[in-house]
């Protein structure tokens, strides 16, 4: 029964852990386009994204960041969680 439920929590890990990996990827290509944006601003032709979609995206990596946060938080619980 514990090897069950060890092996378990080794599952639920290893897949938190490939979400988190796939996440902080996506952030951090969003934070590239961000950047890209505000750089572009600066030249005679003006960003690439109008204020609204800057701002949606903006908003989308606050969510982001909040649910890379969480499942990390999650991951942390799992792994520390007593083995018994």
């Amino acid at each position: 029964m514990r090897k069950q439920i060890k092996q378990e929590m080794q599952e639920q890990a290893k897949a938190l852990a490939d979400e988190l990996e796939l996440k902080i990827d996506t952030s951090t290509v969003l934070a590239e386009i961000t950047l890209d944006n505000a750089v572009s601003g600066e030249c005679a032709e003006g960003s690439y994204l109008n204020n609204r979609r800057a701002q949606s995206l903006m908003q989308a990596q606050i969510y982001l960041s909040q649910s890379i946060a969480e499942d990390f938080f999650k991951l942390m619980e799992l792994l520390e969680a007593p083995h018994a």
